[in-house]
């Protein structure tokens, strides 16, 4: 049961404010938001470092975390730059399919995973297909990044799992979060992004005090584990911004898009009901 709820409350908060961030990026620039949003979400949960008992140090985590951390950059570097050009509600189910990238990692790991979430997959990638072929330069634009950043965050959701299983979900986000914020610090000095960034502050914040929280959540759900089960769940996000944005930011798809939607989150649903 926390994996489920921790699992649907990522999904909410990386879900939710998708059309906010679209924003951000579109005026500021991708590598501001990434910066600040990792920077805010990590001061967020900073605090925890003072009253959570000292971890058990393991090799695995110390070689993970800092990786995993980099890859957060690479991965939000390359979704935010699919949020630049492209259609919120067209990118965000594409990234979403990292739910079952990081089951597929999580079963080559020798965790257990349900047939059904194997069948989800080829639906996943015939919605992404019709998503992607949307009329005109406009309903294609983002989606090249965009499944970089599904492939780059499913290998992140996968490998979080064992730093989290060795470190504990708080230590755990520490880890991987202040190592992004360490590897972006010497770029964004070079390029101001601190100053860019104070230009959408406000929708920087809120993406990053989002996202903050459902990474802890994510954490939280995979330590309990199994971790595809988080994974498939967290992805979820992609039918609350596809939503989202139609609802709130005027976004209009043609129907073979909706159908592709419609399809990625069939596929996401069989992947969460093999997982439980």
């Amino acid at each position: 049961m926390v994996t489920i709820v921790f699992g649907l409350l990522a999904a909410v908060g990386w879900g939710a404010p998708d059309a906010v961030l679209a924003q951000a990026v579109r005026r500021v620039g991708a590598f501001p938001v990434v910066f600040g949003s990792i920077t805010i979400g990590a001061l967020l949960v900073a605090p925890l470092a003072l009253v959570l008992d000292p971890p058990d140090w393991s090799e695995r985590a110390l070689l993970l975390g800092p990786l995993v951390g980099i890859l957060t950059v690479v991965g939000f570097q390359a979704g935010f730059m699919s949020f630049r050009d492209g259609a919120v509600s067209v990118v965000a189910p594409i990234i979403a399919t990292e739910g079952g990238v990081a089951a597929v990692l999580s079963l080559a790991g020798g965790e257990d995973v349900n047939g059904l979430i194997l069948a989800g997959l080829p639906l996943a990638v015939v919605g992404v297909v019709l998503v992607s072929r949307g009329e005109g330069a406009t309903s294609r634009a983002g989606v090249v990044p965009a499944i970089v950043a599904a492939l780059v965050w499913g290998v992140i959701l996968a490998l979080s799992a064992p730093i989290a299983h060795d470190l504990g979900a708080g230590w755990a986000f520490l880890l991987v979060r202040g190592s992004a914020v360490a590897a972006m610090l010497p770029i964004a000095l070079a390029v101001g992004a601190a100053r860019a960034a104070r230009l959408e502050w406000w929708r920087v914040a809120i993406w990053g005090v989002a996202d903050g929280m459902a990474y802890f959540a994510y954490v939280v759900a995979a330590d309990h584990g199994p971790a595809s089960v988080a994974g498939v769940l967290a992805a979820q996000f992609g039918t609350v911004g596809a939503i989202v944005a139609v609802a709130f930011f005027g976004e209009t798809l043609r129907r073979r898009q909706v159908v592709g939607i419609a399809i990625v989150g069939l596929a996401v649903g069989i992947m969460v009901a093999g997982s439980g």
